[in-house]
């Protein structure tokens, strides 16, 4: 029951990064947009960091997500 609990928080972690790289990312190249719709917080360098300090949180529980299917069971 651990291992179904740990997979559903990392699939759920890996959601809301891939939705914090998908918004800042929008934030950088769509500024325009996004800066108005988040009420001025989000604006293009703010976006930038987001986006650079998050890609290797991201490529972690990406891996992770891909390794449990294939781990072996106990």
């Amino acid at each position: 029951m651990k291992v179904y609990r740990i997979k559903r928080i990392i699939a759920i972690l890996l959601l809301i990064m891939t939705l914090v790289l998908l918004i800042s990312g929008f934030g950088i190249t769509h500024y325009n947009i996004i800066g108005p719709l988040t009420l001025g917080i989000l604006d293009k360098p703010l976006s930038y960091r987001i986006h650079t300090m998050t890609w290797g949180i991201f490529v972690i529980l990406f891996i992770l997500h891909v390794y449990f299917p294939f781990s072996k069971k106990k």
